[in-house]
């Protein structure tokens, strides 16, 4: 695989329209038309194998024919610390290199409906396109005070569809009306293993402590980290 840059498009940027910055597409060629996309954001700081793991449930699971990594440019709700955006898209590209329904990309914004604005761009064809997130970011969006929750629901659940994991405990869906009309666009993931303890955190955490990372992280990662000293001093992110 190799990154596009979004960059070169012609025509000026418009700093508030979301776009993609650097795309690398899945190796397994173009979607078909009424495809289905699954769309997984994250800091990837560093890419583990929770993440492949959890993409790997998802694509069984659900069917899905692609899977984009989204990794923001800036992060909604935390600080970017640690490896820089390129470092985190190369590691990225070695994790998944293997993997041919993989596809990456840098995007400019990162809240869900943002991200699938920028969805558009490079998939122009009409796709089912399911965002894979975690039960406690489920649960902050479906309860979330929106200015107007059924025009930002309605425009949500037009767009893409939930693919919640058990993430620390059990999706717990609120019983407000508004929510309930949605339920068949939100679905659960069984996992078979606990994801949680392979973190980018933990990876963080033990090369801060020069511990062993290899159970946590797809080989050619590690030593990407290694060769250019990242995660020595650890840091929350």
């Amino acid at each position: 695989m190799s990154p596009s840059s979004m960059e070169n498009n012609p025509g000026p940027v418009n700093p508030d329209v979301p776009r993609f910055e650097v795309f690398v597409p899945a190796q397994a060629g173009p979607l078909p038309k009424n495809g289905r996309l699954g769309v997984l954001g994250g800091a990837y700081n560093p890419i583990t194998r929770g993440h492949l793991l959890l993409a790997r449930y998802a694509r069984e699971q659900a069917r899905l024919d692609e899977i984009i990594f989204v990794l923001p440019k800036i992060l909604p709700n935390k600080p970017l610390v640690g490896a820089s955006v390129e470092q985190r898209l190369e590691m990225m590209r070695l994790g998944t290199s293997d993997l041919p329904y993989i596809s990456m990309g840098v995007c400019s914004h990162g809240l869900f409906l943002e991200i699938c604005t920028a969805l558009q761009q490079i998939y122009p064809q009409k796709l089912e396109i399911f965002f894979i997130t975690g039960r406690d970011a489920a649960e902050r969006i479906l309860n979330w005070p929106y200015d107007d929750p059924a025009a930002a629901l309605a425009e949500m659940f037009a767009g893409f569809q939930l693919l919640v994991f058990q993430r620390q405990g059990k999706l717990q869906l609120p019983e407000n009306p508004l929510v309930q009309k949605y339920l068949n666009r939100v679905h659960t993931l069984e996992t078979e293993e606990n994801l949680d303890r392979i973190s980018s955190t933990e990876v963080r955490r033990r090369m801060s402590e020069g511990r062993s990372i290899a159970e946590l992280v797809p080989k050619e990662v590690a030593f990407f980290i290694q060769k250019h000293s990242l995660y020595r001093d650890f840091a929350e992110e």
